[in-house]
């Protein structure tokens, strides 16, 4: 992708150089490589539950529409693909309870569509083993229903898009990290109390993010938010202790239930609950919004 760029940038350097020197442009005649769309294809995978090991999940995802959530406690995975573009078909193997599942199509590949693309994974995982995910999304839609699912460690790379993460009921496993890379796009995350993660990081890009906290945490946590350009929600629970540091001064605070005390938020429980969430923030360029929830 990145010699694209640098061909569009070659073709803006000489058309100005001529514009400047009062000569009519001439574009020299560059093949621009394209991707052939085709029929749709439909493939589905299965890999059926062998023990209960841990198992390390690597997804990467190019483009497209992406669903996740639990499945049948028997399988260990199932997918459902459905494409236009035969390079990007995917590739799913599984060997030494790691799983791996790519979009097919290596970077030489890549180029101009020839029509439409279309890309839809519906990913299903057992939520009978804990699980270590690390996902990789260029870009498109995704709506990420953890439910259900043994977590101990997920971390999620973001492109550019609209993506949705649920963890609607408490974690079957002790998580470690959690690690959020926005890119540039628009994250929610809903109910990250349930998973109980002991530490969070989150990276922001270019666009909003917002984060619920609330849920049912089993332990206190460490919160790391680094803010881009946009608006930045954190959504706080009121039955555990939460104090809020804030650094940067390019972007306004607004919050409410919480006191203030300089650059220090902290609400009524906090000093009191046995969980305690400590969240630092590193506000950038936009809107801070910190917003008590009641139970």
């Amino acid at each position: 992708m990145k010699k694209y760029i640098t061909i569009i940038l070659a073709l803006l350097l000489l058309l100005g150089s001529q514009i400047a020197c009062d000569e009519p442009p001439q574009v020299p005649d560059i093949k621009v490589p394209t991707i052939q769309v085709g029929e749709m294809q439909d493939k589905r995978e299965a890999i059926p539950l062998e023990d209960d090991e841990p198992v390390a999940v690597e997804l990467a995802f190019g483009a497209g529409d992406l669903e996740i959530e639990a499945g049948a406690s028997d399988q260990l995975f199932s997918g459902h693909f459905r494409y236009n573009v035969e390079q990007w078909e995917p590739e799913v193997t599984y060997a030494a309870h790691v799983l791996t599942i790519e979009q097919g199509g290596a970077d030489e590949e890549w180029g101009f569509p020839t029509g439409n693309t279309r890309n839809e994974w519906e990913l299903e995982f057992s939520p009978e083993i804990p699980l270590d995910v690390n996902l990789q999304v260029g870009a498109g839609k995704g709506n990420l229903d953890l439910t259900g699912l043994q977590l101990v460690k997920l971390d999620l790379d973001l492109g550019a898009g609209d993506f949705s993460v649920q963890f609607g009921e408490p974690n079957g496993a002790e998580m470690g990290d959690l690690t959020l890379d926005a890119g540039a796009s628009r994250l929610e995350v809903v109910g990250i109390g349930n998973a109980s993660p002991e530490m969070i990081k989150v990276q922001g890009g270019v666009g909003n993010i917002d984060l619920d906290l609330t849920g049912d945490w089993s332990r206190s946590a460490d919160v790391r938010v680094t803010a881009g350009v946009g608006a930045l929600t954190l959504r706080l629970p009121d039955d555990v202790g939460v104090q809020v540091d804030v650094e940067g001064g390019l972007s306004n605070v607004n919050a409410s239930g919480l006191e203030r005390d300089g650059d220090t938020y902290v609400n009524a429980a906090f000093g009191e609950a046995e969980v305690e969430l400590r969240i630092e923030v590193t506000t950038g360029v936009g809107t801070l919004h910190l917003i008590e929830i009641s139970d």
